[in-house]
């Protein structure tokens, strides 16, 4: 029987996150994301049925993609399907919707072999870093620094991200306008106590953004120092800081995300006990 394929609308999350939930436990063990988070990234899409694609055989979900910027995508395959006949369908339609980028875990020898078949090449790796709440170090904070959780901040929290850290120079962090930077990480659910800022003489010179997710990992989504402040150990304190305020919130496990070409910040990472737990393989079309 064909694999059908249709835009996703709002009815189809509950099947996207029992096909989420499939795929996590697959690969890692159980279910990492739920209902919430879904509808969070299904809301980001403008316009959903342009950006969005879920393909059925036999009336069952068997994979689902979205893209909300041509480098932010989603793909989602259940386990045991026939994944080069789902890239057939999935591949063509990104291209043609102007998403640039899908991602495999490099554990999933099927999907790289059939990406590899569609024409599609690796150009750069992302590493989740993963420790347990056991034993963190506390934060040793540079002479002149202070800390607190952030308030109404957003604007020089922005400003010292991504115009003082320069933190879009790093290849995969993406330049977002303030809006949708804000509308991301510091968002009316965001809760502020998690949100640290370091300033000196009443100036901030850091941040370092987080949330908790429904699985307990403690998340931090953005840890930047402006430039005229590096080589302290100011990044080091703030993400102590940062991955502290999860714990004491109930975060049962700790995470962030980096590049893996960014070799000083893995090194940052590790030494506060951080070990990569996963790769993800972004791949764009050879053409």
């Amino acid at each position: 029987m064909p694999l059908h394929a249709r835009p996703a609308d709002s009815a189809d999350v509950p099947a996207v996150v029992q096909l989420w939930a499939e795929s996590d436990t697959h690969w890692f063990g159980e279910p990492e994301n739920d209902e919430a988070e879904v509808r969070e990234s299904f809301d980001r899409v403008e316009p959903l049925a342009e950006r969005s694609r879920v393909l059925q055989l036999d009336g069952q979900l068997v994979a689902a993609a979205w893209w909300w910027q041509p480098e932010e995508t989603t793909m989602i395959i259940a386990p045991g399907s026939d994944v080069p006949a789902i890239l057939d369908e999935l591949l063509p339609w990104f291209e043609q919707s102007g998403a640039t980028k899908v991602e495999s875990l490099d554990r999933d020898l099927e999907l790289l072999s059939a990406l590899a078949e569609h024409g599609w090449r690796h150009y750069r790796s992302q590493f989740e870093l993963m420790r347990d709440t056991s034993e963190l170090p506390s934060p040793s904070w540079p002479e002149g620094i202070t800390a607190r959780a952030a308030d109404d901040d957003a604007e020089a929290i922005y400003r010292v991200i991504y115009d003082e850290a320069r933190w879009a120079d790093v290849p995969g962090h993406p330049l977002r306008p303030f809006d949708e930077w804000r509308s991301i990480f510091l968002n009316d659910d965001a809760d502020l106590g998690q949100q640290v800022v370091a300033e000196q003489d009443g100036r901030i010179v850091g941040a370092a953004l987080s949330r908790t997710f429904s699985d307990g990992v403690g998340w931090v989504s953005q840890l930047a120092v402006a430039r005229d402040q590096q080589g302290r150990g100011l990044g080091r304190a703030l993400l102590l800081e940062a991955l502290g305020r999860q714990v004491s919130s109930g975060a049962t496990r700790l995470g962030l995300g980096v590049s893996a070409a960014n070799s000083d910040a893995l090194r940052l990472y590790r030494s506060i006990g951080l070990e990569i737990d996963r790769e993800w393989m972004a791949h764009r079309p050879a053409r």
